[in-house]
């Protein structure tokens, strides 16, 4: 290459060879020493360049080589300064000395860590070339905020390239939770967890209170990916901010605890069982003088539907120390917790459906191998079909549209409603108000006689168990928590015994609910 071409080449590539010096030296000054050196060194070294097309490898190693003598010359001279520029577009990382990858990959690093107000101001001035005036009106700030933000973004990254950085275990090893609900209005909380990013924040912050940036090094999520996150999470009320620090509002029940909470109430599960089944049998036949629509079902569906409110009330029933449902980020009264495995033996989930007349459809789903009848998603969010079905309940369905016929023969087809003698009629027990009173007053009766100093030794247990394995700021949850946490020792583990037993057997009658019912407001 001769000396013309030579010059043309340097000429063109000086600009970004003083971006690469600017990105590694903390002056203008240093920069432009730094530039000279390394320009001098490829005009001293030109001679052994064989192939004109390798030149840009060619000057990123001479640029390479300059830059580790001026680093080694630092370091020798005990200072390391925190460059306040950052890599131009046009560097060629991958042509980059190892001292220099080190410093951009630990700049990048800490980057991450600012915070947002920090990491904007940082970004717009040292990547797009923002002037403090701009800054300042696209973040709506002062131009003293900004050069104030400047200031401590500078000071921060210094500090921390210079510091031992370790991700914590869920930046390797991220938990799976399962989110939890019981209470009124729509279980919007479970949908807001499924997030496995919003999961481990939440993890992260269980134990101990952290900084964003702590939380970001312990999920290994950088803090551009997570701000927006903890920021829904605080208002939510899932995480809690106290200071510059954040702290789980949501107890977290392990394997661990869970299993020690299992092991602990075994001994009531058997106990439990007797008294529900002396309860449906000693009371069956009360029940049927009840009269309601559907008290002429098969007796197995009927053992079903008394067992449902006992099992409904008894999932509810306060005992001990648990308060009423506090108020959550969506504005709805209810528990929230999360656990990390979802119990096997967990076989019922339950749930309300109103329409706007108030009349209320009962769900107690059952899970167990498949074999349930009725499932609450099929109603749920779905008004008009809700209004519909509460209409055929009513006997109210003269006038019915395409729709609703089309409705109809859908719930026919998954056996909510059947046709007989020409009319439709719904497939679950239908109660008056009144008469859904004289079911519950019948199972309250039984259970404060004879369950509740069961469910308050359980809840004991519980609440004992639970508050060992849950930090110091959620202690005042642990009782509420444990006593919507009972339903599978207090519920699921017993009506398995009960199905063992054949008390209750899962051979359901084809033209009848056995775990759904109907409530009509008069």
């Amino acid at each position: 290459m001769d000396k013309n071409e030579l010059y043309e080449r340097i000429a063109e590539a000086s600009k970004t060879i003083f971006s690469f010096c600017m990105a590694r030296t903390p002056t203008r000054e240093e920069a432009e020493d730094l530039a000279q050196d390394i320009v001098y060194e490829l005009l001293r070294s030109a001679e052994n360049l064989r192939d004109e097309k390798a030149f840009y490898g060619f000057m990123w190693g001479v640029a390479g080589n300059v830059y580790k003598q001026w680093y080694r010359k630092r370091q020798i001279g005990g200072t390391c300064a925190l460059t306040e520029a950052l890599p131009a577009e046009g560097d060629d990382p991958a042509e980059w000395s190892e001292e220099g990858n080190e410093d951009i990959r630990l700049l990048r690093r800490e980057l991450t860590l600012l915070s947002e107000k920090y990491r904007k101001a940082t970004i717009l001035y040292y990547i797009e070339g923002r002037s403090c005036s701009e800054i300042a009106s696209a973040l709506a700030i002062s131009e003293g905020m900004v050069k104030y933000l400047l200031f401590k973004s500078r000071k921060f990254l210094r500090k921390g390239m210079g510091m031992e950085r370790d991700f914590g275990e869920l930046s390797y090893n991220p938990r799976t939770l399962i989110p939890l609900y019981s209470g009124e209005g729509p279980n919007r909380f479970s949908t807001f967890m499924q997030s496995k990013v919003r999961q481990n924040i939440l993890c992260a912050c269980y134990n101990d209170a952290l900084t964003s940036q702590q939380i970001s090094l312990e999920t290994g999520l950088p803090l551009p990916y997570i701000d927006d996150e903890i920021r829904e999470m605080e208002i939510r009320q899932i995480i809690a901010r106290e200071g510059k620090r954040y702290r789980a509002n949501c107890i977290i029940i392990t394997t661990e605890c869970a299993d020690e909470i299992e092991r602990a109430e075994a001994k009531y599960h058997a106990q439990l069982a007797d008294k529900m089944a002396a309860f449906i049998h000693s009371r069956l036949r009360e029940y049927k003088s009840i009269a309601f629509t559907g008290s002429d079902f098969s007796e197995n569906t009927l053992r079903w539907q008394l067992a449902t409110v006992m099992f409904r009330l008894v999932g509810g029933v306060e005992c001990g120390a648990a308060k009423d449902a506090p108020k959550t980020g969506w504005g709805e009264n209810a528990y929230l917790w999360c656990v990390e495995r979802l119990n096997e033996k967990h076989i019922f989930s339950y749930c309300d459906v109103q329409n706007p007349g108030g009349d209320t459809l009962y769900f107690l789903d059952y899970w167990k191998d498949g074999l349930g009848k009725g499932d609450h998603r099929d109603f749920y969010g779905n008004e008009r079909y809700t209004r519909l079905f509460c209409d055929v309940c009513r006997g109210e369905t003269k006038a019915l549209s395409k729709y609703d016929l089309e409705a109809i023969a859908e719930m026919v087809r998954k056996g909510y409603v059947m046709k007989l003698q020409g009319r439709y009629r719904a497939t679950v027990p239908v109660y008056t108000a009144a008469q859904y009173g004289a079911v519950t007053d019948m199972a309250r009766g039984f259970i404060a006689a004879e369950l509740t100093p069961i469910l308050q030794a359980m809840d004991g247990a519980a609440v004992r168990i639970l508050a060992a394995h849950t930090p110091k700021a959620l202690q005042q949850q642990v009782a509420g928590i444990a006593a919507m946490d009972r339903f599978v020792d207090a519920v699921c583990i017993p009506a398995t015994i009960l199905v063992e037993r054949e008390v209750l057997h899962t051979a359901w009658h084809p033209l009848e609910m056995p775990t759904t019912y109907m409530v009509l407001n008069d």
